[in-house]
C-alpha cells in the first residue's frame, strides 16, 4: 500500500492533529510560531504551537515574508513499514534497497520517522526535534530518521523530490557543536544526497 505523507487525519487518535488549534496542513497565519514535540515520549505527534511558542522546547519559525506555510507531522502520525532489504546497520546500503508501505497489518517494522515537515514556496523541509543535554545517541538517531523518512517520501511522492531542502535538526538543550556532527552529516549526504543542518529556528 502506498504511503500518503499528506493524509489526514492521522491514525494516532491519542494525539490526533485534527483536535489541535492549528491542524496539520492548515495554513499557519502567525508571524511567529513553534513546532513542539513535548509529548514525543508518549507517542504523540509533533504539533504547531502558535500561541506564545517557548524557544526552550520548540523549533521556532519566523514568517517575515507572509508566505503560506503548513506543517505535517510524520512520526506517530504516518505509519510507514519497511518492505525492502535496506538496513541502517549495513555501511554498504544503497537507496535502491529501500522500499516501504503503509500496511499496518504487516509484520514488518516501522521505519525511523522524523517529526514532520514544513511546506512553503515549493520547498519541503523535514524537521527533527531533540531535547538532549548530553551527547549520547541523539545525533545518530536523528540522522537515521532523516535518512529513512526522506527515502520513503521520495519513493511515494517522486514528483515532489526536487522540493526537498536540507533537513533541520533542532536541539536547544545542546547548543554547541557535536563531536560526531561532521561524520553524521557526511553519512546522510552519502546516502540521500543531502546533509542536515543544525539550528533552532528558521526565518522565511
Amino acid at each position: 500500500m502506498s504511503v500518503d505523507f499528506f493524509a489526514k487525519p492521522c491514525y494516532n487518535f491519542q494525539g490526533n492533529c485534527q483536535t489541535e488549534l492549528v491542524q496539520c496542513l492548515q495554513d499557519i497565519p502567525n508571524k511567529t510560531f513553534g513546532i513542539s514535540d513535548v509529548d514525543g515520549a508518549n507517542n504523540i505527534p509533533a504539533k504547531v504551537n502558535a500561541i506564545n511558542p517557548d524557544p526552550a522546547t520548540d523549533f521556532i519559525i519566523v514568517n517575515n515574508s507572509n508566505t503560506q506555510i503548513t506543517f505535517k507531522a510524520v512520526d506517530w502520525c504516518v505509519p510507514i513499514y519497511r518492505t525492502g532489504c535496506y538496513s541502517l546497520d549495513d555501511e554498504n546500503r544503497i537507496d535502491s534497497q529501500f522500499s516501504s508501505n503503509s500496511d499496518i497489518s504487516s509484520s514488518n517494522d516501522l521505519i525511523k520517522r522524523c517529526e514532520g515537515f514544513l511546506q512553503y514556496d515549493n520547498s519541503i523541509v523535514f524537521i527533527e526535534i531533540k531535547n538532549r543535554p548530553d551527547g549520547r545517541g541523539w545525533l545518530k538517531d536523528a540522522r537515521e530518521k532523516f535518512e529513512e523518512t526522506i527515502l520513503s517520501f521520495r519513493e511515494h511522492h517522486p514528483n515532489l523530490t526536487t522540493q526537498i531542502k536540507k533537513p533541520i535538526l533542532c536541539n536547544p538543550s545542546f547548543p554547541g557543536p557535536h563531536q560526531n556532527e561532521t561524520i553524521q552529516k557526511r553519512i546522510l549526504k552519502d546516502k540521500i544526497g543531502l546533509a542536515f543542518i543544525r539550528q533552532d529556528s528558521i526565518t522565511i
